[in-house]
């Protein structure tokens, strides 16, 4: 923001509502812009139509005959997931494709670029919802016409299920293929086991039955007696040695006896150990013989098992209701648009209020005007309507709320200076158009009205104004008097308010800065002091020309006229500067052409005389003062 703003306290929120109020016209725009063009992107957005179908996905039986579910959770989160593919199924681009040809939009003669085109289309109308905790399916399908979304919703559904069936009909064959071509393996290989089985048994000559297979303890058992006879002949071998020699024949036939029951221990030994490498091997071709036959009647019972569901309908998938053709448009949303439009469109004015706020380095306020210029405020004139009016001299107006704004400006300047019983008082502005003309006429005459003798003097020599505004003939004026074509007396004139007197410019000079500076002017105007109570004195804009600047010394005081937000501070600064280094002595600013609606002005006290005035007549509210 300005410099001239970083003192005001905006933190209070009266502070910030008046801002608002005096950035309505922002606020409106801005508003009114984004909500037009809110307006004009919500109808120019295609209308939406969505049909919905009902589907019931039932229990989803396992795909591969081989499958089952060994426990709750593990089938629980099989079906879960079952459920789910057949979700992302129904979104696929095969059932798009197969529902655009059934719709007729492609065929075989369609190029290869437009059948993806249109199944990208498909695919991208669709929508999948669960309802949750249930088998039931909705199928959305969105388009700009609602028999064509009707329509496609349906394809959609009848070309899932088609689908689907079709895959779990070729999958129930690929499982009975190869659960045919594998039983057939596994058939040879049983076959296989079984006589290498029966070719060990007739090599070997073996009849392993319950008893032969008992066979192998009891010979442990025998080899165990037999261990216990050689350790009793060891014994006894010992013994007999101990009494006898060893050629004595107690001691040849127990050693005798002794190296015959080894003998027979060690051929039983061995006898054992082939006979159990028999049995061995037999267990082993048996065990494999009982797999594989377990092998084969699983494949067996699965295959009977796929044989029979293939006649049996071990999946729910139907339409529970069709879609319909839809009467109203999903898009455009315009209650929630116009809603969504409202709320923005509101911060975005606000917002554009405070950078046009920050951004702003004009005046306009009293408060602005002295924190900037260092300067009170004496009035405010109010920008009113436009309605016509025969003069703009509204202070003539009986209690007519201009009048009482021009009826406080004279008594403010009047405390302004009331050191001065007589008063030459310079009314000027930065630029043009600025309203200064019509108020140093209206403030003559409200001083005229309270009975004070006043005289106006149009020392704009270069667009003068003031003969339009009291009517009076463009005759010899001040220029005439200045170049010494006419007296005082001639130049003066009445005018229709009494106690008011004139002197317009008269004819145009061609070097208006030569007569200001001339010494007839200094004399003027103290020979109009003595006769008036006040003279006032209407200049050229003060911002560029330097007419101002020189008729600052010839009189007590300077009002500056300065119209709301139209001049940077700086711009009016250097004004007051300028007027300032000219030795002029600036009683204050009129704030002129202000809004009606300004919070700092006390306008509605103001209408209480148009209140009173009603009685006498029609209050005088018509074109600006300015």
């Amino acid at each position: 923001m300005q410099a001239h703003r970083s003192t005001i306290d905006e933190g209070h929120w009266t502070d910030q509502l008046a801002m608002l109020r005096q950035r309505w016209r922002t606020l409106v725009a801005t508003f009114v812009g984004f909500l037009s063009l809110a307006l004009v992107w919500n109808y120019r957005i295609p209308a939406v139509y969505r049909a919905t179908a009902r589907l019931v996905i039932g229990a989803t039986a396992p795909a591969n005959a081989l499958a089952d579910r060994s426990s709750p959770i593990e089938g629980y989160l099989l079906e879960r997931r079952s459920f789910e593919t057949e979700l992302e199924v129904m979104r696929s681009e095969p059932v798009a494709r197969r529902a655009a040809e059934t719709l007729g939009w492609i065929d075989a003669s369609t190029p290869a670029e437009r059948i993806q085109a249109v199944v990208q289309e498909v695919k991208g109308a669709l929508d999948v919802e669960h309802l949750r905790d249930t088998r039931i399916v909705l199928l959305h399908a969105d388009a700009g016409a609602p028999e064509r979304a009707r329509d496609l919703c349906n394809a959609v559904a009848d070309a899932y299920i088609s689908y689907s069936q079709e895959q779990r009909d070729e999958g129930r064959r690929r499982s009975i293929t190869w659960l045919t071509g594998e039983l057939e393996n596994q058939r040879d290989k049983l076959r296989r086991s079984e006589e290498r089985l029966v070719d060990y048994l007739s090599t070997e000559r073996l009849d392993f039955s319950g008893a032969e297979e008992a066979a192998p303890l009891s010979s442990e058992a025998a080899d165990g007696t037999l261990r216990q006879e050689v350790t009793a002949a060891e014994v006894e071998l010992a013994q007999l040695r101990r009494r006898y020699l060893d050629q004595h024949p107690k001691v040849i036939e127990a050693r005798t006896r002794l190296e015959s029951l080894r003998a027979r221990f060690a051929q039983s030994q061995a006898t054992r150990e082939v006979d159990q490498r028999k049995l061995i091997q037999y267990r082993i071709l048996k065990r494999d013989a009982d797999l594989d036959q377990q092998m084969y009647e699983v494949l067996l019972k699965k295959l009977k098992q796929a044989d029979l569901s293939a006649g049996i309908a071990d999946f729910d998938l139907r339409v529970l209701e069709p879609a319909k053709r839809p009467t109203l448009a999903i898009e455009p949303r315009t209650g929630r648009n116009l809603t969504v439009a409202l709320v923005l469109g509101l911060c975005a004015a606000i917002a554009a209020a405070y950078l046009v706020d920050t951004l702003d380095r004009s005046v306009g306020s009293a408060e602005e005007v002295a924190r900037v210029l260092g300067l009170s405020t004496l009035g405010t004139i109010s920008r009113f309507d436009a309605r016509p009016r025969a003069t703009s001299l509204v202070a003539e107006a009986p209690g007519a709320l201009e009048g009482e704004m021009f009826r406080a400006l004279r008594t403010n300047l009047r405390f302004s200076h009331v050191d001065l019983q007589r008063r030459a008082v310079l009314v000027t502005s930065t630029g043009p158009e600025e309203g200064k003309s019509t108020v140093l006429a209206n403030l003559a005459v409200s001083l005229a009205q309270s009975g004070r003798r006043t005289v106006v003097i149009d020392t704009d020599l270069r667009r003068p104004t003031l003969h339009r505004m009291f009517a009076l003939a463009k005759a010899r004026g001040l220029a005439d008097y200045l170049a010494g074509d006419a007296d005082l007396d001639q130049a003066l004139r009445p005018t229709h308010v009494e106690g008011l007197d004139a002197l317009p410019c008269g004819t145009l000079p061609a070097n208006p800065a030569e007569l200001i500076e001339s010494h007839r002017l200094g004399e003027l105007v103290r020979l109009l002091r003595e006769r008036y109570e006040y003279v006032l004195l209407d200049s050229p804009p003060a911002g560029g020309l330097v007419d101002a600047s020189l008729l600052a010394g010839l009189v007590d005081g300077v009002l500056l006229v300065v119209e709301p937000r139209r001049f940077d501070w700086r711009v009016l600064r250097s004004t007051v500067r300028q007027l300032e280094r000219s030795g002029a002595r600036l009683y204050g600013v009129v704030l002129n052409k202000s809004p009606i609606d300004d919070p700092t002005a006390a306008y509605r006290y103001y209408s209480y005389g148009r209140e009173t005035a009603g009685d006498a007549g029609p209050a005088s509210t018509g074109s600006r003062p300015a």
